[in-house]
């Protein structure tokens, strides 16, 4: 039998450690974005690429809806399955609902290829796992076009929101799987 007194008993972490490797190599990126053909009308839009994605600045007026056509050019070069990741919106309540539209074809003549849900009834749309997925082609150019119905009536001119989504593109399934940063 052991008696203590007088003494603080503390017990320790037990950590373990283990290592793993990653060999990291350079690849081309599986999607690029450019700018479309309606990239700029002033004071309505105006659009900006980057490598690792783009801007779109648009207006919205007292308008039921508005729809801006083909700011976005995205060109394929690996078939995938593109989907939105996340959202963040801040700022004034503007838009009620958005879409991002991607389409093939010319501006004369586009064909719906499928929706990306970004705001519905004023809040976020479903981002991944649960996020809609829309299969995009190897060597196919598509285009993405805004779809925006606005928070009605509009008070204020000086009023501003942002919204930003992270896109996932996933070129191995067919899921919209959760990036965790």
């Amino acid at each position: 039998m052991i008696v203590m007194t007088g003494f603080s008993l503390a017990l320790a972490d037990v950590i373990f450690t283990y290592t793993g490797y990653a060999n990291v190599s350079v690849q081309g990126a599986p999607i690029a974005f450019s700018l479309g053909p309606n990239n700029s009308a002033s004071p309505w839009i105006s659009a900006a690429t980057g490598p690792t994605g783009f801007t779109v600045k648009v207006a919205v007026t007292n308008a039921a809806e508005i729809y801006y056509d083909e700011p976005i050019e995205l060109s394929v070069k690996q078939a995938g399955n593109i989907y939105v990741d996340s959202i963040t919106i801040s700022g004034s309540s503007l838009i009620s609902n958005m879409y991002v539209n991607i389409v093939t074809g010319s501006p004369s003549s586009p064909n719906l290829v499928g929706s990306l849900p970004i705001i519905q009834s004023g809040t976020y749309a479903a981002e991944a796992p649960a996020s809609s997925l829309v299969s995009l082609g190897q060597g196919t150019t598509y285009y993405l076009s805004l779809w925006i119905e606005p928070n009605l009536p509009l008070d204020s001119s000086s009023a501003t929101e942002t919204v930003t989504v992270s896109f996932g593109y996933n070129v191995v399934a067919n899921s919209a799987v959760p990036v965790v940063t």
